[in-house]
Order: C-alpha cells, then structure tokens, then sequence
C-alpha cells in the first residue's frame, strides 16, 4: 500500500517537474517574443522616420524646384517682351499665328495704327478667319503663315485687324460684362461691354473703367442680363453663319482637323457648365436657376428643370451630369444641395444634403450607383443613390484640401475619384474604400478643373496659372508624376476634357479661346475663338460618327455646339 503511494507521489514530482521545465521554456520563448516585438518597433519606427525624412526632403525639392521654374519664367517673359518688338515669336504659342488675308480697307488704318503698339504689348492670339478657297489638308508653310479653314463668314482679316479685334475683346472684358461666378476672391469677375454683332473689322464700341478690380454689385449683374438678353432676343437658336468665330492652326504642325459650328442655343445668363448624355443625343447645360437639355441633332431645347425652392435672388447650377442610362439628370447648385431629376417626369428624384457651401462639380459613377461631388466646403463626398446617403467624406485636416475643391472626377471604371481645389493640388482617393491615395503637386495656382483620360490611366488638370498638366497613374501611385504641362493659354485655364478615343485634350479659358491639344507630346494643333467672354466649361460627346462633337459654355449667355473632324 505504501509503496504504490510512493510510487505515485514519485510520478506526481516527475510531472510538477516537466511542468515546471516547460513553464520555464514558456517564459524564456515570451521573454524573447517581447524583445523581438521591441526590436520591430524600433526598426519601424525608424523607418517612418527615414519616410518622413525622405518626404520632407522631396516636398523641398519640390519647393526648390518651382522655385527655380518661377525665375525661369520670369526670365523667358522678360525675354519674349524683349523678343516681341522685333517680331520674334515662338511658333509653338497661339500668339504668333498670323494671317495670310489681304490688306485692311482704308477706313480702319487710322484705327489699326493708334492699337497696334498696345495690341503687341498684351501678346494676345491673333487667329484668322478661315478661308472658303483652303484646301482640307495643312501643312508647315515656310513663311510661317497659318491656314485658314474652310466655311466661316465671306469677310476676311488680316493680322492687324486681327490684333485691335483682340485687343479690343480683352479691353472689353476688362471694362466690364458679366462673366463666371467666382469660385473665390481669385477669380474676380468683371462687366465686359458688349461688343459688336459683326466681328469682321468692324468698329466695336468701348468704354473705359478705371475700376477694374471692383465687382458688380447685384444690380449691375441684373441690369447686364436683361441688356444681354434684349440684344440676343433677335439671334436664333441655330446654326450661325460663322461671321463672329476664328479659328487658328499651329503652322508648325500637320493637321487634318476641321471645326464647324452646329447650333448656337442661347440662354438667359451664364452657362456655367454643359455635359453631354452617354449615347451622345442630348447636351445638358445649367444656368442661372435653371438646367436645360437640348437635342445635339437639332439644337432644339426639350427639357428644362426650374428649382422653386429659393424664390429670391440668383442660384447658379454649377454642375449638371447624366446617369449611365439617361433617366436621370443630377445638379449642383449654389444651395449647397445634390439634386436628382428624372427626365420624364421632371420630378426631384431625391435631394442629398451636407455640403456647407456651393457645389461646384458632380460625376457619375460608371454602374449608376453613385455620385462625386466637389464644393467649396473644402470636401468631396461620395453619395449612395439606392440608399440616399453620403457613403463617404473625402477630405480631412491632415490630408484633405486646404481650400473649395472646384473639380471631381471619377474614373472610367469607378474605382478612383479625382479632385482640383483653390489650394492648387490635384488629390486622389480610393472610391470603393475612401481612403486618401496621392497628391500632385506643380501647379503654380488654384485648380478648376480634373478629367480622366478614357482607359483611366492619365489625368489632365487645369488651373488658374494658365497651364494645363497630365498626370500618370499607369505606375505605382507612389511614383506617378506629371508628364507633361501645356502652356498656351494667355488667361486661367477654366475647363479641360478628352475626346473618346484619347487623342485629343481641349481646354477653355478665361481668355475666351478653346484649345485643341495633343496628349502625346503636348502640342496645340488648334484654336478657337467662339464666343464674347470666357469659355467656363467644355465637353466632348461620348459618341464619334461620321464626326465628333463637343460643346462650349461661356460668361456671353451661350452654349454652342460644334463639330470636328480630324
């Protein structure tokens, strides 16, 4: 009996023993567990440091190196002002197009000869009036003349009409007319005076303002919109005969690309935006209080959408966008309010509320299901349509914008979303998750503008420096940098967007003119100058036929459509 007992009590000690053993190995394999998890946090510590380091060090170089461009610039204008008294041009700005039309008639030489030195000092665009008699094909002209295109008006002009036509077009938008609401105090806007109905060399009449900075008041804006309409009242709502639109090529290039004007549809105050549907058969466009859809065959308008809500004073549609399939048409005004239309019905489908200032741009999503919209919050949100909510708020203290995000777009296949704001950065965010990507930074002032390029692997940006920049994203995220900056543009850069097949980037601008770029290696092959103020948005239809087509909004109280072939 005792010796069973003993040998149990013996078992008994072996077991604490091995306990105990391996109690210990436990605690030895947790004692190197800890410093081994110490050591990690030591290593990724400095890591983030070393991170830091090199980001700090990048955001200086950056600095250094717009910097550095900056000088550079200044000494590039100083040279061309010097350049330009001897009529020494670079043949790749839209400044040195010049014309091969015949000699002005008399009566204007006195007029010609008391601008022309001024005329020279603004270095503004010189395109001509195409030429009925020009063949299709440009070529490079030894000379350095430009060609004319085919089917504008029966008057000609040459370069130094051209020169006071400018010249007096920039005095008039300095002297006064309604132009864009400003998205901030940059953008000032002022009254420029109507000008003539014939753009042909005709005498326009000007005014000078000594107060060039001050804004109108409500009244002044009143009063120009009820004198622009009274004069517009007589155009009609179709195709113009093409007396008061120049188109200019770069005579450095060889291009195909022909521009005709398809329907002039006029409004009742600014057009602040235009976008087309996706089949390319309705053009959709906002203005003051109201959006309105045309028929892009025939010009004709067949839908408008009044909001009734606010009775009082002006409320702007800053942006208007198509769903996929046509049912819906979504607005963003200056009520701080996303609104949903249904077409058919003309009925508010549903009303998203939580931006606290103006909504300046909106974008579908490619499946329907959602909407981007960028405000002067300083926020873009992203909103569920099927459950009527924000799924997500892109934008934070740490690394959201700084300042109003002008401009969002989401990318053709809805997994990215792209932002422009007034703090001169272009930032991008994961749509699926929310979660804040990149930022790209070289613009020398605000951004009002971000389009994606078709296949979504180049973004195009526009900005108040007067430049437009192509991002890549086919790279790591990381890595992408900015390909390429295309300066051309004598003003702010308002809007910029991709033809469907990706060959073509245009661009309006404050300076009035529409510019047809070539993503590939950032060459202007084309400008227009279509309308009597500035040129606020730009759009290209989905849909290529037998041509394309692309739309224009502008401070004048039109839009205008028109078609091109390349």
């Amino acid at each position: 009996m005792y010796g069973r007992t003993g040998r149990a009590s013996e078992l008994l000690d072996n077991l604490k023993g091995e306990i105990d053993a391996l109690s210990h190995e436990l605690s030895l394999y947790k004692h190197q567990k800890d410093d081994y998890e110490r050591k990690f946090q030591n290593q990724l510590a400095e890591l983030n440091t070393i991170q830091q380091t090199l980001y700090d060090l990048e955001r200086g170089q950056n600095k250094m190196k717009l910097h550095y461009e900056e000088e550079i610039r200044q000494l590039k204008r100083q040279l061309e002002q010097q350049n330009i008294n001897a009529n020494q041009r670079d043949l790749n700005s839209p400044s040195t197009f010049r014309s091969n039309s015949p000699a002005p008639p008399a009566q204007h030489n006195n007029n010609i000869n008391n601008n022309n030195n001024n005329n020279m000092q603004r270095n503004t665009p010189t395109p001509t009036i195409p030429d009925k008699g020009q063949p299709k094909q440009r070529q490079r002209s030894g000379s350095g003349e430009f060609y004319q295109q085919p089917g504008l008006g029966p008057q000609q002009l040459n370069f130094q009409q051209l020169n006071l036509q400018q010249q007096q077009q920039l005095q008039q938008q300095q002297g006064g007319g309604q132009s864009f609401p400003s998205l901030s105090p940059l953008d000032s806007n002022r009254h420029p005076k109507e000008m003539g109905n014939n753009m042909g060399g005709n005498s326009m009449n000007m005014n000078n303002n000594n107060n060039l900075n001050k804004k109108p008041d409500m009244e002044e804006v009143k009063e120009e919109d009820r004198r622009r309409h009274d004069t517009d009242m007589g155009e009609e709502n179709g195709k113009e005969k093409g007396t008061d639109w120049l188109v200019g090529y770069n005579p450095s290039v060889q291009t195909n690309l022909n521009i005709d004007l398809l329907h002039n549809l006029q409004h009742n105050s600014v057009v602040c935006c235009v976008n087309f549907s996706n089949d390319g058969k309705y053009l959709a466009t906002g203005c003051n209080r109201s959006a309105q859809i045309y028929d892009v065959d025939t010009g004709k308008k067949v839908h408008a959408f009044v909001d009734e809500s606010e009775k009082d004073g002006d409320l702007y549609i800053r942006s208007v966008c198509f769903s996929p399939d046509g049912n819906y048409l979504a607005t963003g005004a200056e009520d701080k309010t996303v609104k949903v239309w249904d077409i058919h019905t003309k009925k508010i489908q549903h009303t998203f509320y939580g931006h606290e200032l103006d909504i300046y741009s909106l974008d579908y999503s490619s499946d329907g299901r959602f909407i981007v919209s960028g405000s002067g919050d300083k926020k873009a949100k992203i909103w569920d349509i099927e459950k009527g909510k924000c799924a997500f708020t892109l934008g934070n203290e740490e690394v959201g914008p700084k300042n109003g995000v002008t401009s969002v777009a989401m990318s053709p296949d809805g997994r990215l979303v792209a932002a422009g704001s007034l703090d001169n950065i272009v930032r991008l965010w994961d749509a699926q998750t929310g979660y804040f990507l990149e930022r790209y930074e070289g613009h020398l002032d605000s951004v009002y503008s971000v389009a994606f390029s078709p296949d979504g692997k180049s973004l195009a940006s526009g900005s108040l420096d007067k430049s437009l920049k192509l991002w890549d994203l086919s790279g790591s995220r990381s890595r992408s940098r900015c390909r390429a900056t295309f300066n051309g543009h004598k003003d702010f850069v308002l809007s910029v967007a991709f033809s469907p097949d990706g060959s073509w980037l245009i661009s309006g601008s404050k300076d009035r003119s529409v510019q047809f770029w070539d993503p590939r290696n950032g060459t202007t092959h084309m400008m227009l100058q279509g309308h009597k103020n500035s040129v606020i948005s730009v759009a290209l239809s989905p849909k290529n036929n037998s041509h394309g087509v692309f739309a224009t909004g502008s401070g004048d109280f039109r839009s205008r459509l028109w078609k091109y072939d390349s």
